[in-house]
Order: structure tokens, then C-alpha cells, then sequence
């Protein structure tokens, strides 16, 4: 099912309601819409959750064809992924998502660059140096394949929105509120030379980053927005730098013989739904 040489998913921990599995890059983690039901489609993570936990497939949430998984990651992104294998447990698992209390942790590895690209607010929601990056979506670019920004004046800074109007119809919010991407740590001098690339010229930067509700690229669209697109993210602006992995220091991934996109959803909180106890998992980062 994955090419010799590709890190194939791994179970990082189960119970009889839930599984928590690391998704490699350059994965779908359900199938696409176009392709559900469908023979001969390229493999997903759903598909090897299938494979391992039969019952994942008979679970449905808003969509069928996503089977138990609780929440996905973009295609190039790898990290942890939440999976329900019952129907009871992913109708819990989707209420707290919906209310906010399923919080994904992320590590991203990223460059400097000046100047935005095109599409993108000049007005930041907290500025540069904000912990706070918050925004709606709109399609941008080519087949939509982008997303951009949407900066939305407030009431008093409250979370209502003040323009409704052309923005209400062409771009997304989190239940009427921008989505929100929370800066826990970064250090913007990251070393990149010699551990991930030779050239020291090349500067790079590291983020820890938290959300509740994320939209599509969201945090690939707000790190490109504050100036720091994730390395190897030629959609948002990034370097591409083939990671070295010959050395010893910790890299994203091994054995790749293609750019690895420098974002990892390395933590996830929740609550077990069964026992309502909180549950946190963790993968070894930089």
C-alpha cells in the first residue's frame, strides 16, 4: 500500500473507543470525495485504520466516507490523527471537537521571507509580534488550492462581526468567529546549519503552535502571513530544503528522498469518551 521508504502509519496508543496513529506525509488521511466507494483509489489513512480496526469503516460521522476519523490533516502534513472505532465514541469525540475542547499541538519548522505574497491583509490581528494570529479563509489561487486571510473589523474587540456583507458569502469562520492559531514557544533564530541544511546562509525559525478548530491550511496560511512559511511549503512561500538525514539531531523524517513539509501535528488533548478522563499524547519533536 506505501512506496518502500516511506514511513507507513504507526498506532501510538488504542482503547476499545479510540486509536490514536501517526500519519506519514504525502497521505490522504480519508479518501477524496471524488474517489469514495470507489476501487483502485489512492491509499489513506483511513484505509489502513480499516485494515487494522474493521469497525472504523462502519462508523459514519457528517460524511461517510471519512469512516471514524475525528479530525484530517493536509495531505503533506504528517502527525497524530484521532480515530473513533465506535459510533458512539466519535459522536463524543465530534461534540467536544465542536465545542473547542479537542486541542492539536504543532511543531513547524520555517524560514524567514520578506515581503508577503499576493493576496495577503497587510493588517495583522495582534501584529507581528502577537502569540495571536486569527483570521477567516477565502479560496485563493489556481483550482482554489490556497487559502487567504480575512481580516473582519469587530464591535468593542469582540468576537461579532461588524462586516457581514461580500466577506459572509466567500469565506469560512469558526462558528461565526475568526479561526484562531496560538503561538506557544518559537525561537526565530533556529539553527538550520549543519543539522538540517549545509548552507548556512539559510536562517530558520521553530514554532510551537495550538488550535482548537482549524480550518485548511491554517496554520500553513498564518505562519506564510506573518512571514515565516514552513520549510518546503512552495504553496505559502517556503524554502525548499531537502532535510539531511544523515546526521544525529532529531528531523522530521527519515528515508525520504523528496522535500518533507516542516510541519508536524505532534500533540492532541482530549477527553476519553468513555471514562471522560483527560487524555494527552505526544511525539518526539525537535
Amino acid at each position: 500500500m506505501y512506496t518502500e521508504g516511506m514511513r507507513s502509519p504507526s498506532v501510538l496508543d488504542e482503547t476499545p473507543a479510540y486509536a490514536v496513529v501517526f500519519k506519514p506525509p504525502r497521505v490522504h488521511t480519508v479518501p477524496l470525495k471524488r474517489d469514495a466507494g470507489g476501487a483502485g483509489h489512492e491509499p489513506s489513512l483511513l484505509d489502513w485504520c480499516g485494515n487494522l480496526f474493521p469497525q472504523v469503516l462502519t462508523v459514519q460521522g457528517k460524511h461517510p466516507w471519512e469512516g471514524g476519523i475525528v479530525h484530517r490533516l493536509d495531505y503533506e502534513t504528517q502527525g497524530l490523527v484521532l480515530v473513533a472505532k465506535t459510533q458512539t465514541a466519535l459522536h463524543v469525540l465530534l461534540a467536544q471537537q465542536e465545542e473547542g475542547y479537542i486541542i492539536k499541538e504543532y511543531g513547524a519548522l520555517t524560514t524567514k521571507r520578506e515581503g508577503l505574497l499576493p493576496g495577503f491583509p497587510q493588517t495583522f490581528s495582534g501584529g507581528l509580534d502577537s502569540s495571536i494570529i486569527e483570521s477567516g479563509f477565502r479560496p485563493y489561487g489556481p483550482g482554489r488550492k490556497a487559502v487567504r486571510p480575512v481580516v473582519f473589523p469587530v464591535w468593542d474587540g469582540s468576537n461579532f462581526l461588524k462586516k457581514q456583507g461580500k466577506f459572509k458569502k466567500t469565506s469560512a469562520l469558526d462558528q461565526g468567529r475568526p479561526y484562531v492559531t496560538e503561538i506557544i514557544e518559537s525561537h526565530r533564530q533556529f539553527p538550520l546549519y549543519p543539522v538540517i541544511h549545509k548552507d548556512a546562509s539559510i536562517k530558520g525559525a521553530y514554532f510551537r503552535l495550538r488550535i482548537k478548530r482549524g480550518f485548511r491550511h491554517q496554520i500553513r496560511c498564518h505562519l506564510a502571513w506573518i512571514g515565516y512559511p514552513i520549510l518546503n511549503d512552495t504553496l505559502y512561500g517556503g524554502h525548499t530544503i531537502p532535510f539531511q538525514t544523515s546526521c544525529s539531531h532529531r528531523v522530521y523524517l527519515e528515508e525520504m528522498e523528496f522535500p518533507v513539509l516542516g510541519l508536524m501535528a505532534e500533540g492532541i488533548r482530549f477527553y476519553d469518551p468513555i471514562s471522560a478522563e483527560p487524555r494527552h499524547y505526544t511525539i518526539q519533536r525537535l
